[in-house]
């Protein structure tokens, strides 16, 4: 097994001029931008970079058959550079003209978007991917037994992209990541670059837990995988995960807007991870114990490490998990002095199940959205204590445990994909 993914030389043949044409372009116009999408006193070089970058990928989109997306791009274009530059862009034409490719097809997509979990800068800058979509061969019979209502997810590898794809952790791509002064009201498609997952896993996840556990307690069932192998895990993980989201009293599709608010989506992140682990530790899943491994490694021992943490959504879901399950004896053991965890797989099953009953029974009592925002920040501040102005919440004494290893994990350079790189 090579680091390359298999794409067909026809799909490498036009990632070549993205690669050495069109995305150094972008890279260099992104660096104008600020972290809202605006150019600090444009100039009339920005936009005639801004002109080429739009010129070059409809050419990209007309040859290739996606002449609605080159329209659209065309249109935001245009209506920033008369906006002006220096006004947050708006691209609402090019978010909805994005369509979800087939399975065994490519996707290109240009934009002002945030790059969640990328390197530093993030913000709605611009930024482009090219990626071929790749669902997991154990899929069609995992959605027998686990079906799902409305999938809109796509499993991809990414080919090629500029700095906010290409660098860092960024694995997905929503709508309403896209730089637009409307909210979108629907999701027809959550984007997710699954061929990166094994190297922020080795490199983030696996030391992160090895600063808080025990040896013997680490879940090993997620490391070394093959390049292969971990892509199946980490898609089938997408699929139970997002399914999770359209069950229930108050299904995501129907209460988007609701499931965005900072304390009701950190409840929400973790209740359908916890019902994807539970899903794997009762049922015959594909890569069961990978995915248990996984969602524990990633959201308790990785995502806190975010320079931003107190201000994370994703790094305070790790947060309140840990202390969620150090209060139900699934972490045991005194950090004081460089003491280790242990982590009791059974007992951490338990809590995630007790956990789950708790959200249900919580979104069972409320009854309109003001109700479900009040009772889920209660929830929250129960492991998550507010923080100072402008952060969300502070770590305790006992959850800087969490950040051991962040001083060793902040002088690694952000991890680097190149075409197709598994």
């Amino acid at each position: 097994m090579t680091d390359q993914a298999p794409i067909s030389p026809a799909y490498l043949a036009e990632a070549r001029p993205l690669t050495e044409s069109l995305i150094p372009k972008v890279n260099r116009f992104r660096t104008r931008q600020e972290d809202d999408g605006t150019v600090t006193a444009p100039t009339a070089d920005d936009i005639a970079l801004l002109g080429r970058i739009k010129d070059e990928a409809c050419a990209w989109y007309r040859r290739n058959g996606l002449g609605h997306q080159a329209d659209a791009l065309d249109a935001d274009v245009a209506g920033w550079v008369d906006a002006g530059l220096d006004t947050p862009p708006h691209f609402a034409r090019s978010r909805d003209a994005l369509r979800p490719p087939e399975d065994g097809s490519v996707v290109f997509f240009l934009a002002p978007l945030q790059t969640t979990n990328s390197a530093p800068p993030v913000g709605k800058r611009l930024d482009c991917f090219y990626a071929l979509r790749k669902e997991p061969d154990a899929l069609p019979g995992l959605a027998v037994t686990h079906p799902h209502p409305k999938n809109n997810c796509q499993s991809l590898i990414l080919i090629t992209g500029s700095d906010g794809f290409a660098h860092g952790n960024c694995l997905v791509v929503f709508p309403e990541n896209v730089a637009a002064h409307d909210k979108i009201t629907d999701q027809p498609y959550a984007m997710f670059f699954f061929n990166k997952m094994r190297a922020i896993h080795a490199t983030y996840a696996l030391p992160g837990a090895a600063a808080v556990l025990t040896p013997d307690s680490i879940p090993r069932a997620s490391t070394g995988l093959a390049p292969e192998v971990c892509y199946e895990a980490r898609a089938l993980w997408g699929y139970l995960h997002d399914r999770m989201h359209y069950q229930g009293l108050w299904p995501f599709d129907e209460h988007i807007s609701l499931k965005m608010n900072w304390f009701v989506g950190l409840l929400e992140e973790i209740k359908v991870d916890a019902k994807t682990a539970l899903s794997c530790a009762d049922g015959e899943v594909p890569y069961a114990e990978e995915q248990i491994a996984m969602i524990l490694l990633e959201r308790v021992f990785r995502y806190p490490q975010a320079d931003d943490a107190t201000r994370n959504f994703d790094s305070g879901t790790g947060v309140f998990l840990y202390s969620w399950l150090r209060e139900r004896g699934a972490l045991t053991g005194s950090p004081q002095d460089g003491g280790l965890l242990r982590l009791d797989r059974d007992a951490t099953v338990t809590a995630l199940r007790d956990y789950v009953t708790t959200v249900e029974k919580l979104e069972s009592e409320v009854t309109t959205d003001a109700e479900y925002k009040a009772a889920a920040k209660a929830l929250v501040r129960t492991c998550l204590p507010e923080g100072e102005p402008k952060q969300r919440y502070r770590f305790t004494e006992d959850q800087r445990v969490l950040l051991r290893a962040k001083r060793s994990l902040d002088r690694l350079p952000p991890r680097t994909f190149g075409l197709a790189q598994w």
